[in-house]
């Protein structure tokens, strides 16, 4: 049985692991990573201490970690000097748009496809036929449209940035109405909506995205495409390929998304947790969390839903519930896509477990799993602290076979030093983004 510091030491500091930030497009002083630094230190300030060497923050270089092809663009380049937290790489983007900081190089492929795709739209706007469309456009129409259709969260986007934020605001409601609210209310108007997320979807563009500058030309687009200038707009949606998550979003959940209201995929998703054994307050929690987009629940319902016959599903979905900031929800989602890949691809998953506040899972030749979407993780004290602690937790259940950890990224040299004299097989680079 484990102590009560060691609970406690668990608790405080694997949160540092769980809740992985995303991108947004945000002042770079909105970013306090010493407050997350001395919020983590206070809480295990009477745990007993690390041994050994630790690694700081450290400073990459973009080429040396970055495709070629991916450093500029007409329309951008990545900064020369990338940061890493000792989790997640912190990257920035000099554009014509301005400039964007990006948590996760997912979230850097995404904004990149995302400027790629606002450069295109800006070329449309310049057209005769989409100058039409907006003057034909009813002028009351378009007040109501810019009145009620606002970029998803966009209270959060503009108002939190990073890791720093996460403990700040934990347990505050960062948002009074949920974007799909909003959406609702335009829905019952004029078919807006929908038109926006067909758009979204021939553009492989999240129609939920915190970008706040791509939401603004989907709008424009949208009037434009809505007053009868459709086939003008959408001649774009060739512009480049997919852009998917680690185990990729399947073609027929876009097109559910694009083709279902916000209030729908509630739905769906309600009758799917239904299904898992997840009882209804807990579901209707989770479905009421607003900070969640649309699109990040159902893919993360959807990913459960497709583990029949995995038990514990419902922890999953109780520690989904309480994030409170868009950056733990990315992190689940994704945590939740890595866990059905593996019970899908790899070897099926019979449970989840709760290691504390770590999320395992467990095969059916009881090998523990545990999938973490990092970048590139550093052997920090911090984290030194939190792989004791989780280890001795797991040392504890004498039914363990193995234990394995997947990263989406990688981890250096040192940690991997650490953590496979800790028994742990490391599997890393699991995703091409």
């Amino acid at each position: 049985m484990m102590g009560k510091w060691q609970l406690k030491k668990v608790t405080a500091l694997s949160l540092a692991m769980m809740l992985v930030p995303i991108a947004t497009i945000a002042d770079d002083s909105k970013t306090s990573l010493s407050g997350t630094v001395d919020y983590i230190k206070h809480e295990t300030e009477n745990a007993p201490d690390a041994v050994g060497s630790f690694e700081g923050t450290q400073a990459f270089f973009a080429a040396d970690i970055l495709p070629a092809d991916l450093l500029s663009g007409p329309h951008y380049d990545v900064e020369h000097n990338v940061f890493n937290d000792g989790y997640m790489n912190r990257y920035t983007i000099n554009s014509s748009y301005g400039k964007m900081y990006v948590v996760s190089t997912a979230k850097l492929h995404k904004r990149i496809h995302e400027i790629k795709v606002i450069a295109e739209i800006e070329k449309i706007e310049e057209e005769e036929e989409f100058v039409d469309g907006i003057v034909e456009k009813g002028a009351d129409v378009i007040d109501g449209v810019e009145q009620i259709i606002t970029s998803p969260i966009d209270t959060l986007g503009n108002t939190i940035s990073g890791v720093g934020k996460i403990f700040a605001r934990a347990g505050e409601n960062l948002t009074e109405q949920a974007r799909s609210d909003q959406e609702d209310r335009l829905a019952d108007l004029s078919g807006f909506s929908k038109t926006k997320r067909d758009y979204a979807k021939e553009l492989n563009v999240d129609v939920y995205s915190r970008n706040t500058i791509l939401q603004d030309k989907l709008d424009n687009l949208t009037e434009a495409g809505y007053a009868g200038n459709l086939l003008a707009a959408v001649t774009i949606g060739a512009l480049t390929g997919p852009v998917t998550s680690a185990s990729g979003v399947t073609e027929l959940m876009d097109k559910v998304i694009a083709d279902s209201a916000p209030p729908d995929l509630r739905k769906m998703n309600r009758e799917k947790l239904e299904k898992m054994g997840v009882i209804e307050a807990t579901a209707d929690a989770f479905v009421a969390n607003s900070s969640y987009s649309p699109r990040e629940q159902t893919i993360l319902v959807n990913a459960l839903s497709e583990m029949k016959t995995t038990l514990g599903r419902e922890q999953f979905i109780e520690a989904a519930t309480k994030a409170d900031h868009y950056d733990v929800t990315y992190f689940r989602q994704v945590q939740a896509e890595m866990y059905a890949q593996h019970n899908r691809d790899i070897a099926p998953l019979k449970t989840f477990i709760g290691l504390g506040p770590f999320l395992a899972a467990v095969t059916d030749d009881n090998v523990v799993v545990l999938n973490l979407p990092m970048d590139y993780m550093l052997w920090t004290e911090t984290m030194a602290t939190a792989m004791q602690s989780l280890n001795e937790y797991v040392n504890n259940l004498f039914w363990v076979e193995q234990k394995k950890v997947y990263f989406t990224g990688s981890v250096s040299p040192l940690a991997r030093k650490n953590i496979t004299n800790y028994g742990w097989e490391i599997i890393d680079n699991t995703s091409n983004l």
